[in-house]
């Protein structure tokens, strides 16, 4: 089956694909990219030797070198806009965006200034003009773009922890209620921006790094983020960060992802403290890619394909019987979103 569009989770490619033994089911899933005019992924480090670390407690980075791999998963739209794309420095960053662009792939999310981060790529698409937009929620210091700063597309959302003093009299240690919002000037910029869009393409995607954690919990500021972009003209949102697959959610007759979990995943594991181990280990091995079709003249189908990252980190197409367990978890998590999806065996058919 020939896709308009394929999106994937974050990919942390590390190693070369002829340094890892191969697998059956990565060769599968690479026809399933292939079939598709255009793959779009998030590239959630630098392929570069430019600049230095942050000061944060993990950065990654790959050989410049390695960008030439991507081919090999059909890339062609990269969003930077994500929380390890910055990891060193702007430097290292717009080398990045300049190698992917040799290497043939459309960078986004990335820029020389809050305008230029927030371009959009717009490709034509079995006649259909396809506007692909890229912002992040997460946001490491100074990793976002200003009107005159480089860095990545942003979107501030401000955190309140809310503490009940009666219930921590009564309960001590009980969890505070963690409140979530994206701040008004960011929304309203980014709202403005999307109907900007709107009306110049026919199909609008929208790719945002935003959630936490490992399963299938999110943040308040989601759905309400998710559901204003439909409200604002997106005909797709595509979530990614979360290193687990989450339910998808139908809106107003469009579908948003909130996690399609890992793609590559090869995260460098040589002298890692314990608790960078124990996060690493919390990954789930399952994930899934969506496939946007066209169903009649204009409307977006969307489908998952199972996937699942190998022991080396590279993703892999599922088995049948890995297949069916995630199509059932994914079932129960959309349930919970007041949305019905089926599996026909090969894929998660979303039912808008």
């Amino acid at each position: 089956m020939t896709s308009l569009l394929i999106a994937t989770g974050d990919i942390v490619l590390t190693k070369s694909l002829r340094e890892v033994p191969d697998h059956p089911g990565l060769a599968a899933l690479q026809e399933v990219l292939g079939a598709s005019p255009c793959v779009l992924s998030s590239v959630e480090l630098p392929f570069s030797d430019l600049g230095h670390p942050s000061d944060r407690i993990l950065n990654f980075r790959a050989r410049p070198e390695l960008v030439r791999e991507l081919p090999a998963f059909n890339l062609r739209v990269a969003t930077l806009a994500n929380n390890h794309s910055s990891d060193y420095g702007w430097e290292a960053l717009d080398d990045t965006v300049r190698s992917l662009r040799a290497a043939g792939v459309t960078p986004i999310g990335a820029g020389e200034d809050l305008e230029a981060a927030q371009e959009p790529a717009i490709l034509d698409i079995a006649g259909r003009r396809v506007g692909i937009i890229a912002w992040s929620c997460l946001l490491p210091l100074g990793a976002a773009a200003g009107p005159a700063k480089p860095g990545i597309s942003p979107v501030h959302v401000d955190t309140e922890w809310v503490v009940n003093g009666e219930f921590q009299l009564e309960e001590p240690g009980v969890p505070p209620v963690i409140r979530t919002r994206v701040r008004a000037e960011d929304h309203e910029r980014v709202m403005g921006r999307v109907r900007d869009l709107r009306d110049r393409v026919d199909i609008l995607v929208i790719t945002v790094h935003w959630g936490f954690g490992f399963g299938s919990a999110r943040a308040e500021y989601q759905r309400v983020f998710g559901h204003a972009l439909v409200d604002a003209g997106a005909d797709l949102v595509l979530g990614h960060h979360v290193h687990a697959p989450q339910g998808v959610e139908v809106y107003r007759g469009k579908v948003i992802v909130y996690s399609p979990g890992n793609f590559v995943a090869q995260q460098p594991r040589e002298n890692v403290t314990p608790e960078i181990q124990a996060i690493y280990d919390a990954f789930s091995r399952d994930a899934f890619v969506t496939a946007v079709d066209l169903d009649g003249e204009s409307r977006p189908r969307v489908s998952l394909v199972p996937i699942m990252t190998s022991e080396h980190g590279l993703p892999v197409l599922a088995g049948p019987d890995d297949a069916r367990r995630i199509a059932g978890r994914i079932a129960r998590e959309s349930a919970d979103l007041d949305t019905a999806v089926s599996f026909d065996g090969t894929r998660v058919n979303v039912t808008a």
